[in-house]
């Protein structure tokens, strides 16, 4: 984890020989639950804590500290999880352990709560490897694996609109409650429920259509040939 830059304020804090502020550790941990991603968000304090517009549940929880090193090596780190109620184990038995979903350690101190709250450090992990006794669970955690981004982000297809449906560049902004109207895309250009078709629901409903001229691919794109032409 980045090493975290201290206000004045509380380095001073830090330094006093008794004091009732403490520094507070806030963890984001994503379940792939249905239909959306559900975020438990735990405090490792014995009260509830809100910070950031959310709240975060007082939960037995740590984690070890984060190793680096000279030679390049992402950084790892372990977090365990009570499991004396056995909520967190079922989470992981209906979730494949949750292993490749994201999980979000941060460090905050509760003089800086006020406002929404201010983070002192904060690093992403990703869950590489899980497991459970009857006391607690632990997850292993590591940075994401770099050869799963794709790079370049974007990519250019022939026939396969990169546009998110109804998004601001995609554009389809027919009246829900045209008889013409369409409420999903295949992202195709000439397929069943494609860009053209979306153009002509336009038509149908007696509106200029800006389909297909807003298809997210690129049509024009040269086909390789056997003998390495184009």
């Amino acid at each position: 984890m980045p090493l975290p830059h201290f206000p004045p304020s509380i380095l001073q804090e830090k330094n006093q020989l008794a004091t009732l502020e403490r520094f507070i550790w806030l963890y984001d941990i994503a379940v792939p639950s249905s239909p959306s991603t559900t975020v438990y968000r735990l405090a490792k304090q014995p009260e509830a804590i809100e910070f950031g517009g959310f709240t975060y549940s007082p939960f037995p929880i740590s984690h070890n500290t984060v190793t680096r090193d000279n030679t390049g090596d992402l950084p790892t780190t372990s977090l365990t999880v009570s499991n004396m109620t056995r909520e967190i184990i079922a989470t992981l038995e209906n979730y494949d352990g949750l292993v490749g979903q994201r999980v979000r350690i941060m460090l905050t101190h509760s003089l800086l709560l006020a406002g929404g709250g201010i983070v002192l450090a904060e690093e992403d992990f990703e869950v590489i490897n899980s497991s459970a006794t009857a006391d607690s669970v632990t997850l292993q955690l590591g940075t994401m694996n770099l050869f799963d981004s794709r790079v370049p982000k974007n990519r250019m297809t022939r026939y396969h609109c990169r546009h998110q449906y109804q998004g601001s560049a995609c554009g389809y902004s027919l009246d829900p409650a045209s008889p013409s109207y369409l409420a999903t895309c295949d992202k195709s250009l000439y397929g069943l429920n494609g860009c053209v078709v979306h153009g002509q629901s336009y038509t149908d409903a007696g509106e200029a259509p800006i389909h297909p001229d807003r298809f997210g691919g690129f049509p024009g794109i040269p086909i390789p040939l056997t003998g390495g032409g184009v």
